[in-house]
């Protein structure tokens, strides 16, 4: 028995030191901390049409590199998460912000992107209760509409977020400033309310890119998870072209970690550059 216990306790610490650290920017008047919830690859198969074969040789491997980040905006003294990541076992963004001397407590906004489970998983906490006691949420009112109206269990996580901030939920429109410093820009397509949040030096383009290797050099390619197919495909031209024409860096809750990079352009299309 203690030498499965040592041997679970030696996996999960090997787990934590192979995961790669809280990584800090600053953009404009924002400090920045992106965080990786958990890693992923996409498969081909989530990307209908596009080739096995053309998606590996963009991919450059079976699978194409992704990740699940989330990002703390700080200015003033106050702190705003931008979505929530998992949340469960399959999360670590809680345990890593208290690494960084951020405890939930301490954030006082919330931003969601939008509401797809590996958006606001984290905003529960083991106990199904909210686990940001003092954050106000916001979202924007297509997608808290859509989520609330939504049958069965396709909208129960959304719905049970929403009850358990019951009173510290605030919604949007498209073209609002949210905060001061922060505007909401229509990004729907992905989700009926899916948003990009613009500061004064950063696109934060939620999931706009399953895949950064497949859709920034083709923006036309769909993963499977777009419920509004040509509107989503509107939204990552429209905003691959406001990145680069501005040359103002992305942060993608999707985009390979530390998640956030700049799109250029050059002859034969959109090209991604990590951040250093």
């Amino acid at each position: 028995m203690t030498k499965w216990l040592l041997a679970g306790v030696a996996m999960i610490s090997a787990v934590i030191a192979a995961e790669p650290p809280n990584r800090q920017f600053r953009f404009g008047s924002f400090e920045v901390t992106a965080v990786q919830d958990a890693s992923s690859a996409m498969r081909a198969e989530l990307f209908p049409g596009i080739p096995g074969t053309e998606f590996r040789r963009l991919a450059g491997a079976q699978r194409a590199p992704s990740s699940v980040n989330v990002f703390v905006l700080k200015r003033g003294g106050k702190l705003i998460l931008v979505d929530a990541g998992n949340g469960g076992k399959r999360g670590a963004m809680l345990r890593k912000l208290e690494q960084d001397g951020i405890p939930p407590e301490k954030i006082d906004c919330i931003l969601l992107t939008h509401m797809h489970g590996d958006h606001i998983g984290g905003l529960l906490g083991r106990d199904g209760k909210a686990a940001f006691p003092n954050a106000v949420v916001y979202v924007s009112a297509p997608e808290r509409e859509y989520w609330q109206s939504a049958a069965g269990a396709r909208g129960e996580l959304a719905r049970k977020v929403l009850q358990s901030y019951a009173g510290r939920v605030k919604e949007f429109r498209f073209g609002e400033e949210v905060l001061p410093g922060v505007r909401a820009l229509d990004a729907s397509g992905h989700t009926p309310g899916h948003t990009v949040f613009e500061t004064d030096s950063l696109l934060i383009v939620g999931d706009l890119f399953h895949a950064a290797a497949i859709q920034i050099p083709r923006p036309e390619i769909c993963a499977a998870y777009d419920m509004e197919p040509s509107k989503a495909v509107q939204a990552r031209r429209r905003f691959c072209d406001l990145a680069a024409a501005a040359s103002k860096p992305v942060a993608g809750m999707h985009l390979p970690y530390p998640g956030i990079g700049r799109i250029s352009r050059n002859a034969a299309g959109y090209v991604y550059s990590p951040e250093k």
